[in-house]
């Protein structure tokens, strides 16, 4: 996961580059030609670093803090200016994580043992997925269909999950609950 202070330039820079990169064909478009801090921008990692950083915001200075509030409504414009754009690019992102997702637990029963120690950073994906799902949700897109393939692929994680502790750091568990988000709390076996 990124620091704080990256977490933040990461979706200043999204938010920013949100118009061009909804005009554009790509479902991943790079902020930063080849760094290795920022990830891709996508809508799925838009609302994985805006998430983190609501559960973190007690950390930020109030400056921060404020610069957070008109992102937010920044990207709620974004939306409503450009609803099927953000459809679009939403439900192409979904098929590609959810593809990357049944890839990974196709290799996971193959090759347990080597494919279980990545899980940690293969659970983003999930994340993402949800996330994607419940904005979809939220925006009144028809879900249905895709939330019954992530149930299947659900299904082949649990035959194989282990409860344990949360993945990442604790202060994120209040924004991603056990009830909710259980696949961050533990992890297939042989990992």
């Amino acid at each position: 996961m990124m620091k704080l202070e990256d977490e933040l330039t990461f979706v200043r820079e999204g938010v920013a580059a949100l118009e061009d990169y909804l005009a554009s064909d790509m479902v991943y478009w790079p902020l930063r030609p080849f760094s290795t801090i920022f990830p891709s921008l996508s809508i799925g990692g838009l609302l994985e670093s805006l998430r983190r950083l609501e559960a973190l915001q007690s950390r930020l200075p109030a400056q921060a803090r404020a610069e957070l509030e008109a992102l937010k409504t920044h990207l709620e414009r974004v939306r409503e200016v450009h609803p099927a754009r953000y459809r679009q690019k939403l439900e192409r992102e979904l098929s590609s994580r959810l593809d990357a997702w049944a890839w990974y637990l196709e290799d996971y029963e193959r090759h347990p043992e080597e494919v279980a120690p990545s899980y940690p950073a293969q659970a983003h994906i999930r994340l993402k997925i949800e996330l994607l799902l419940e904005e979809g949700e939220r925006l009144g897109f028809d879900m249905e269909s895709i939330r019954n393939r992530v149930r299947t692929l659900d299904q082949t994680l649990r035959r194989n999950w282990e409860p344990g502790p949360f993945l990442w750091e604790e202060a994120l568990q209040e924004v991603f609950p056990r009830d909710r988000f259980w696949w961050l709390y533990g992890r297939p076996r042989g990992g």
